[in-house]
C-alpha cells in the first residue's frame, strides 16, 4: 500500500478503502501466513516429541549406569543439555489436539 489509505465512513463506521488488487493481495498474505503457522506447531510438536524421548533414553542410560562412576562431561549429559534448551525454546506445551496440523501421524 503506497501512501496513506482512503479513509471513508459507511453506515456511521470508519472504515479504510484500498483497491481490490491490494485486497486480495492482503488475503493471500493471509492464507500464507496460516499455512505458515499451522508448519510452525507441527514442528515445535516434534521438537517436544524429540525432546521427550532423549529424556527418556538420558533416564534409561542413567539408571542403567547408576552403578558405575558417573561422567560428568559425557556426550550424553551434553545432549541432554541441548535437549533441556531445545524444549525451552519450543515451549512446554503442545498445540491443543483441535488446532494441530490434520496431516500429523503418529508412529
Amino acid at each position: 500500500m503506497r501512501g496513506k489509505p482512503q479513509q471513508v465512513v459507511v453506515d456511521g463506521k470508519p472504515m479504510i478503502a484500498i483497491p481490490e488488487k491490494q485486497y486480495e493481495s492482503l488475503l493471500a498474505m493471509r492464507r500464507q501466513l496460516g499455512s505458515q503457522t499451522a508448519k510452525l506447531r507441527m514442528l515445535r510438536d516434534t521438537l517436544t516429541d524429540l525432546s521427550e524421548f532423549l529424556d527418556t533414553v538420558a533416564e534409561a542410560l542413567d539408571t542403567a549406569d547408576s552403578d558405575g562412576p558417573r561422567e560428568t562431561s559425557s556426550p550424553l549429559i551434553a545432549e541432554r543439555r541441548r535437549a533441556q534448551h531445545a524444549r525451552g525454546v519450543a515451549g512446554s506445551g503442545r498445540a491443543p489436539k483441535g488446532r494441530r496440523s490434520p496431516n500429523r501421524t503418529r508412529t
